[in-house]
């Protein structure tokens, strides 16, 4: 029972930040309740939905969705599903366990290496920020145009704050300077 708990809360947590919760309770089912691959998989498929629900629920309200990306995403998720549910059913579950190793392997060592160009991207600190915003406050139209679009190492939230302090009536200008 112990151990039902924690991999649940284990996958539960990986499944929250967006991950998958199925690259912890998938290896979790076959190795400590010796499932088969195609069981362990059609529970993670079961668990994915409240899992999911959740976690879209809390990524909404704090706006980490790309909302433009959606609709394509999920017909071509759908799309996929049906394709990779096909396929599933049809291969060997020893060969199923070792192509879904191969793919958990790929995707740690894309991460690995994803993460390290990152590291590289400077992004702006925030004394660094609050100087821009203090010059972007004072400037004149054509002034926090030129601030916005020119200014390297902003993060999106930091784009979305000066966004906020842009004068209403002048939004126009600065879209024609966007385009």
């Amino acid at each position: 029972m112990i151990m039902y708990i924690a991999i649940g809360l284990a996958s539960g947590i990986i499944s929250g930040m967006g991950i998958g919760g199925g690259t912890i309770l998938i290896p979790a089912l076959a190795i400590f309740y010796s499932m088969e691959q195609h069981e362990a998989q059609n529970i993670n498929l079961i668990y994915f939905i409240p899992t999911a629900i959740i976690a879209i629920i809390s990524h909404w309200k704090n706006g980490n969705i790309e909302k433009k990306l959606v609709p394509k995403l999920v017909i071509w998720g759908l799309i996929g599903a049906f394709a990779g549910a096909f396929i599933a059913v049809k291969m060997e579950g020893e060969l199923l366990r070792k192509a879904f190793g191969f793919f958990l392997l790929a995707m740690g060592l894309y991460e690995i290496f994803k993460k390290h160009e990152k590291e590289d991207k400077k992004t702006m600190e925030d004394k660094e920020f609050n100087e821009i915003k203090k010059k972007f406050e004072e400037a004149d139209t054509k002034g926090k145009i030129n601030i916005y679009v020119n200014t390297q190492g902003l993060t999106n939230e930091q784009y979305k704050e000066l966004l906020r302090l842009y004068p209403y009536s002048e939004i126009g200008e600065l879209e024609k300077a966007l385009a």
